[in-house]
């Protein structure tokens, strides 16, 4: 792999930015933006359609710039991966594995690389330096430490997983190896968004006093019955692991981590699955901020996300990745990108979500390796929201082992 110039190192997520450093991880951010516009973007905010059968692509002779991806999971979002990996020339695609045989031809002869169903013959067989994983998410931290053994760095799909004990051993063999590991957090990679998380952690906003998300989304019956995994304690976790997932990032990437959960009640409602379709809590931040989540399937057709925080100079409220408003007390800050009528969040439909953050990331994933440097958003980030995930299902007395 080509090594860049040395990275200026990504913060630890707890402790926040300086004001200097907090500019700093906002402009690499915008930066690999930018590479993502110059690179042609993609095609639209909903089911882009990229041309396929790029087989030439492997005929290419593999320069030490372009990085190679083991791929796994080739089911709803795996599809959108991979559709995002045909557009990133820094890497190519040349082994997908998926336990469904015909899943796994199909990603193949899009991607012109090798199926494979079983993801150990796959590491075992196959030279490449990454592994992107797209499985259930009870599977998400396992497949990594089996990646990260091979000697493969690790991008995952959200959330790194839903068992903490698992979530440790991974993030603490990627500090034993060295190698990359970064999961996917698509809200955080918009310029507005940094920006703003910028301004927060600057205290634009003074004091933090709140901080509280919504996700109020419809998912019928027929999608659970759809896969076995989905709803399960074991695999996939309820709204709050599944859909909720990346508004609990959110919150805690702009609030700081929760310290207490104070109040939390779940509820399965009209649905055949083991987990919660319907949450709320009530949440003590390590700042002494409070906030509410309140997240759930149930709510048709689907509302738009909030994310809404204030302090004692001002205001903000998100959808997403769009900042709805942006308001301080006495000044005149520009952020708002809210785009009205246009689903890309997936509140309606799940594979209706915009891509262009997950374009970003992916590419900063890419650049990582080649330029030997942190990701963006790694694993000890990743893994902020789901401790918050832990202790709401503590909270609410849920017996059930959270993880395979």
């Amino acid at each position: 792999m080509n090594k860049g110039r040395p990275f200026r190192a990504a913060l630890p997520y707890c402790a926040g930015p300086s004001r200097g450093q907090g500019r700093i991880v906002w402009q690499e951010v915008t930066a690999v933006l930018e590479k993502v516009e110059l690179a042609g973007g993609l095609p639209g905010p909903h089911r882009p359609e990229i041309p396929g059968g790029e087989t030439t692509r492997r005929e290419r002779d593999v320069a030490d710039s372009v990085t190679t991806i083991g791929f796994v999971g080739c089911g709803g979002i795996g599809m959108h991966h991979l559709k995002i990996w045909q557009q990133i020339e820094q890497a190519r695609v040349v082994a997908v594995c998926d336990i469904i045989p015909e899943r796994a031809q199909k990603a193949a002869d899009m991607m012109g690389a090798r199926p494979y169903t079983d993801m150990a013959e796959m590491l075992r067989s196959e030279q490449f330096d990454a592994v992107d994983i797209c499985t259930p998410s009870g599977l998400h931290a396992q497949q990594g430490i089996m990646a990260m053994e091979a000697g493969r760095h690790v991008l995952v799909e959200k959330p790194i997983d839903i068992d903490l004990v698992k979530i440790d051993r991974l993030i603490e063999l990627a500090d034993k190896t060295g190698l990359k590991l970064a999961c996917i957090f698509q809200y955080r990679f918009s310029p507005q968004i940094q920006k703003a998380n910028q301004l927060i952690r600057e205290g634009k906003l003074g004091r933090i006093i709140s901080c509280s998300t919504y996700v109020k989304w419809w998912r019928a019956q027929e999608y659970y019955s759809a896969d076995a995994w989905r709803g399960t304690y074991a695999l996939d976790g309820g709204v709050l692991g599944n859909q909720g997932i990346h508004s609990l990032d959110q919150l805690t990437w702009m609030a700081g981590p929760v310290a207490e959960v104070e109040y939390a009640h779940l509820d399965t409602i009209e649905r055949q699955i083991e987990a919660e379709t319907f949450a709320i809590a009530v949440v003590r931040f390590e700042s002494g901020a409070r906030g509410v989540i309140e997240a759930t399937t149930n709510c048709y057709p689907g509302m738009p996300t909030r994310t809404q925080i204030f302090g004692t100079k001002g205001s903000a409220e998100f959808d997403g990745h769009t900042v709805v408003k942006f308001s301080v007390l006495g000044e005149e800050i520009d952020l708002q990108t809210q785009e009205e009528g246009q689903e890309t969040d997936g509140r309606s439909d799940p594979m209706a979500i915009g891509l262009a953050g997950h374009h970003a990331q992916m590419l900063d994933f890419v650049l990582a390796i080649q330029e030997d440097r942190p990701v963006l958003c790694d694993g000890r980030s990743a893994r902020v929201p789901v401790e918050c995930l832990n202790k709401i299902y503590r909270k609410a007395g849920v017996k059930q082992k959270i993880g395979t």
